[in-house]
């Protein structure tokens, strides 16, 4: 059964309450009326009671921003909140984003610097210890910029319905979709935690495309990107299921598609398979020529993609959440 908790300023007030309303109230009498007060599922024990009276003195030594706790945290973890809290003024001041992972990423090499024993370690998750900490320290999330796509939504529903008849003649792990993406890998974060205001950031234009697709049922096609240099120095320790091709200024073309393409077709082939492709309709996505009788590529309409294609519901945010956690932690 787990214990009651009270914060810090629940415990000093009813340490006041004792002192100045119930001097003779045993400790049974103050857990039932610490429940009724601050409505707690069961009143807390009498030995958790008891040593809240016995710190009455240490509580109220305690600051506003330590009272709002149900457990004191230990001077190094407090010397590490001090520590983010400057480090983000300072970026902040500099004009640099720092976002949510890297600062996750950063609490834990001031920890280890800190040496902060394991069992007072916090658990550095984003979704827990980083909440908690912009919350204990007002530090909020904003954009530095943005724009919003703009995304038909009549013709989204119409193209959606035509799709399910065209897909009805497929097996789900036949169908496949391909989008590119371009990844600006010295970019700053779109979003930087701020004490003030976000800063105006000046992004870098150093990119590559990705080529992701995948079928309905998770099948991965290889991972293609287009670079502008022909042999990149990191090229020799690609991973493999990674492709990679210097082409201009790093992005999809006619010729790039009608060669991937073409490989796709000959990989059907090998396999004795007739899949349906989903595309978006840039003009790089011309249909060679030559015939593709294993591979039936079908574009979406325009101002739908956002909405309909699969690469565009996480599939490739994620991919690039990924690209940032392996760069953080490089």
């Amino acid at each position: 059964m787990p214990r009651m908790r009270l914060t810090k300023a629940q415990q000093l007030a009813l340490c006041k309450h004792r002192r100045e309303h119930a001097p003779h109230a045993t400790l049974k009498e103050m857990a039932q009326w610490a429940a009724t007060t601050y409505r707690l599922p069961r009143p807390p024990s009498k030995a958790a009671v008891s040593r809240m009276l016995k710190r009455e003195d240490t509580l109220s030594r305690l600051n506003m921003n330590a009272l709002q706790r149900s457990r004191t945290q230990p001077a190094q973890v407090v010397k590490l909140d001090t520590m983010l809290v400057e480090a983000i003024m300072y970026f902040e001041g500099g004009g640099v984003a720092l976002n949510g992972r890297l600062l996750v990423w950063l609490a834990r090499k001031c920890a280890e610097e800190l040496k902060i024993p394991q069992e007072d370690l916090p658990r550095f998750t984003r979704t827990g210890w980083l909440r908690h900490f912009q919350r204990r320290h007002g530090i909020r999330s904003r954009r530095a910029h943005g724009e919003i796509d703009s995304v038909d939504l009549v013709a989204a529903r119409a193209e959606a319905e035509r799709l399910r008849k065209v897909l009805a003649d497929y097996n789900p792990s036949d169908v496949f979709n391909m989008d590119e993406a371009a990844l600006f890998y010295q970019s700053l974060p779109r979003r930087s935690l701020c004490v003030r205001a976000a800063p105006a950031l000046k992004q870098r234009k150093a990119r590559v495309t990705m080529v992701v697709g995948t079928n309905a049922t998770g099948s991965e096609l290889p991972l293609l990107i287009l670079g502008t240099a022909k042999r990149p120095r990191w090229l020799r320790d690609k991973p493999d299921g990674v492709d990679y091709k210097g082409v201009g200024k790093g992005w999809m073309t006619a010729a790039v598609f009608s060669e991937w393409l073409q490989d796709l077709e000959a990989r059907m082939a090998a396999e004795d398979r007739r899949i349906l492709l989903l595309v978006d309709n840039a003009p790089s996505h011309k249909v060679p020529e030559e015939a593709t009788p294993h591979v039936r590529v079908v574009k979406l309409p325009p101002n739908t993609t956002a909405a309909i294609q699969p690469m565009d519901q996480g599939v490739i945010a994620t991919l690039k959440a990924r690209v940032m956690d392996a760069q953080t932690e490089a």
